[in-house]
C-alpha cells in the first residue's frame, strides 16, 4: 500500500531577491503590480520600511529622517537578502530610483543588478518646469518653513481611470497608489542633497543597470536618462523609453511592460549575462 504524503512539497527556491524602492513618503503600494509579476515569476521581494523616508501612517505630521540614514537602511536590507539569495538586485521609482543608486554606489559589487524606473536626478518635467525655480528657495531659505509640496493631477499618471482612483484616494485618506498628498520640505530637503550626491558618485557603480522612463514624464524628461548614460561610465546601461505613460509608470498604461523589462533584466542578471548599453523605445 503506498500512502499518500501528509505534507506539501517544497516550492521551489526563488530565482534571487529583487529589493524594492516607491517614492518619497510613499508606500509599496506604488509597486504593488511589479511585486504580483515577480511572485508569479519566481522571485523573492523585499519592500522595507525606511524611517523618515517612507510615509508612517502612525504619525499625524511626517519627519523627515537625513538621507544618509535612509541609504544606510537600504544597504542593511540589501545584505540581510545577500545572505539569503544568490542573486540580489534594487529597483526604485523616482526618488526610490536615486536612493538605489545611492546604495549601490556604497555597496560596490555586491549588488547583481539596478532597475531604475523614472529616475528623478532633475525635476525638469514639464509639469514641473512651471514652478521650478521657486524650489530652492522653499528649500534653503525661512520662506520654505511652512511650504509643502502637494501633489495635483495628473498625479503621475495619463490613464484617466487611474487618475479618478486616486483623486478619490486622496479625498479619503492622506495617501494614494501614487505618494502621499502632500510633502513637506523636511523630505524634500534631504532629497535634493541625496540627488547631488548622487550625481557625484554614478561612476562608482558597476552592476548591469535598466533605465526605465515614460518619453512624456511630467516630472522628471529624459534627460535623466541622458546625465544616466554619461555618469555611468564603468556600468553597462539598458534604456526603455515608454510611450504611454507619465512619471507613475508602475501604475500607469505601461505597467505591464515595466514590469515583465524588470523580470527578463533580473533572469538575464542571474542567468549571468552582462547586457551591452543600449537604448530601446
Amino acid at each position: 500500500m503506498i500512502e499518500t504524503p501528509s505534507f506539501a512539497p517544497a516550492r521551489p527556491a526563488p530565482m534571487g531577491a529583487v529589493l524594492l524602492l516607491p517614492g518619497l513618503c510613499s508606500t509599496a503600494d506604488e509597486l504593488l503590480h511589479l511585486q504580483s509579476a515577480l511572485r508569479r515569476a519566481g522571485w523573492a521581494f523585499s519592500t522595507p520600511h525606511i524611517e523618515g523616508y517612507s510615509f508612517d501612517a502612525s504619525r499625524q505630521r511626517q519627519v523627515a529622517g537625513r538621507f544618509s540614514d535612509w541609504v544606510e537602511r537600504v544597504c542593511e536590507e540589501f545584505l540581510a537578502l545577500r545572505r539569503q539569495y544568490g542573486t540580489v538586485l534594487l529597483a526604485g521609482i523616482s526618488a526610490g530610483a536615486s536612493l538605489a543608486l545611492a546604495a549601490v554606489a556604497r555597496l560596490g559589487l555586491s549588488a547583481d543588478g539596478l532597475v531604475l524606473m523614472s529616475t528623478t536626478l532633475r525635476m525638469d518635467g514639464w509639469s514641473a518646469r512651471r514652478g521650478g525655480w521657486l524650489l530652492p528657495l522653499a528649500l534653503y531659505t525661512p520662506l520654505g518653513r511652512l511650504w509643502r509640496y502637494r501633489e495635483r493631477t495628473p498625479y503621475g499618471v495619463k490613464n484617466e481611470r487611474v487618475r479618478a482612483w486616486i483623486e478619490q484616494e486622496l479625498k479619503q485618506r492622506r495617501i494614494s497608489r501614487a505618494g502621499c498628498a502632500a510633502i513637506g520640505v523636511g523630505h524634500l530637503r534631504e532629497y535634493d542633497r541625496l540627488r547631488r550626491a548622487v550625481r557625484r558618485s554614478l561612476s562608482q557603480i558597476r552592476c548591469p543597470v535598466l533605465a526605465l522612463h515614460a518619453r512624456h514624464d511630467e516630472v522628471a524628461s529624459l534627460s535623466n536618462v541622458e546625465l544616466l548614460a554619461r555618469g555611468l561610465t564603468q556600468a553597462p546601461l539598458h534604456t526603455v523609453v515608454l510611450e504611454n505613460s507619465y512619471h507613475m509608470i508602475s501604475i500607469d498604461n505601461d505597467r505591464r511592460q515595466v514590469a515583465q523589462e524588470t523580470i527578463d533584466f533580473a533572469r538575464s542578471v542571474a542567468d549571468g549575462h552582462r547586457p551591452c548599453s543600449t537604448v530601446e523605445s
